[in-house]
């Protein structure tokens, strides 16, 4: 059979994903199409616009025969850790034998490079990386720098040069990360990738052809009714439309970063350093600088501002925070291995191949949240995060009445007909 995974956030789902799919069916003609789809909390450090079962059917109603939730330890985490384990969680199924991602360029040959070279890891490039960072270089651009510098002796300028490019387009930086994790941990999974069309990943004009999604979160972001989301029927499917008009009316989103403001300067204001400084990614005293930007900033605007700085982004600060917020552990992050396949929804032809995955899969495949109990130690901690994202999330609701706790328990999984 000819499985093509996908993974994705669709946050949310619009035109751009909608091409993409419909290029894979079109081009390649697989047997059925299984995504990996971050859950609650994505990898920018942010709370998804609207919630899992909204994305995961609106994906299916773009064709998608089968949705999978990518664990909210990794799809919160870095580029790195959101692609190794999303590409773990795909192979693990024992179906998916190809990887389908939009790239900015069509640069396959330049891919295969740098994601190979990454994956060996040798000593050389990890020291010039080391040399980068200690000059206060954040690590894409030091992981850039370092390999710019290490292949200096063996390749041309022009191709030095279009290699740097690459490396700041994002879709590209997460397309390498996918290569990496194939080729390092030797998966049978060959590449399908497809050119992007439309706007770029942050480009935030919504009149382009196949505007961004952050395009698409920005105007959300602004409008008051759900009259107002007629404006985006050239960027959004009519299903979709659809969904984000039910969503709105139920009061369920769309839910920003924004919303947990309170809630995140309260745990930092109530947390020890010595707490902050068992969370992901902090290290060198930053406990000691959030600490600090939590007892004097009054908004989460501020409090990022006064804890960015060259070697830590933005969106290196919201991750870290996404992490302090749903309390996720250093070692489930470290791990970048699903220990379950958990099922969001499926169409009729997914449900076939989810029957074949039960059979083929080297994990245990969850269909309904309860079956979690079954899990033991990192496994069941990692579940366990995943029910508390949503528990957390829906504080976030427009509607009081939709703030309640245990969502992953009260929710069936989808049956796209």
């Amino acid at each position: 059979m000819k499985i093509v995974g996908v993974i994705a956030e669709y946050n949310p789902f619009h035109n751009g994903h909608m091409y993409h799919l419909n290029k894979i069916r079109s081009d390649f003609n697989p047997d059925a199409i299984i995504c990996a789809m971050s859950g609650n909390f994505v990898q920018r450090g942010e709370p998804a616009v609207f919630d899992k079962w909204a994305r995961a059917n609106m994906a299916l109603g773009g064709g998608a025969d089968l949705v999978l939730e990518i664990p909210t330890c990794f799809a919160s985490s870095t580029a790195e850790v959101f692609a190794e384990a999303a590409v773990k969680l795909l192979h693990s199924t024992g179906l998916v034998n190809y990887l389908s991602f939009g790239i900015e360029e069509y640069r396959i040959d330049e891919l295969n490079l740098i994601g190979e070279l990454f994956a060996k890891e040798p000593p050389q490039l990890q020291s010039l990386i080391k040399k980068y960072l200690n000059k206060g270089h954040s690590f894409p651009a030091a992981r850039e720098k370092a390999l710019v510098e290490l292949l200096s002796s063996e390749v041309p300028e022009d191709k030095l040069q279009l290699l740097s490019i690459l490396l700041k387009k994002p879709n590209f930086i997460l397309a390498v990360e996918y290569v990496k994790a194939i080729k390092k941990h030797k998966l049978n999974m060959e590449i399908l990738p497809v050119l992007r069309k439309g706007a770029g990943y942050h480009d935030k004009d919504l009149q382009k052809e196949f505007p961004s999604a952050t395009a698409i979160r920005n105007y959300l972001k602004e409008i008051q009714n759900k009259e107002a989301l007629n404006f985006l029927t050239s960027a959004l499917p009519a299903h979709c439309i659809e969904i984000i008009k039910s969503e709105i009316e139920k009061g369920n989103g769309p839910v920003f970063l924004e919303d947990f403001e309170l809630l995140i300067l309260g745990i930092l204001r109530r947390s020890l350093k010595e707490e902050l400084s068992l969370f992901f990614d902090i290290n060198e005293g930053l406990e000691n600088r959030i600490k600090r930007a939590a007892k004097k900033a009054s908004t989460l605007a501020e409090l990022i501002e006064e804890t960015k700085s060259k070697r830590y982004p933005e969106t290196r600060i919201q991750r870290i925070l996404i992490h302090i917020l749903l309390r996720i552990e250093k070692e489930l992050v470290f791990s970048k291995t699903p220990q379950y396949i958990r099922v969001l929804g499926f169409s009729q032809k997914g449900l076939e191949i989810l029957r074949k995955i039960k059979k083929e899969a080297t994990l245990p495949v969850i269909t309904r949240a309860a079956e979690y109990k079954n899990l033991l130690g990192n496994a069941r901690r990692m579940f366990e995060t995943d029910l508390l994202a949503s528990d957390i999330y829906s504080l976030a609701r427009p509607s009081k009445n939709n703030r309640y706790g245990g969502l992953d328990f009260k929710r069936k999984i989808i049956h796209y007909l």
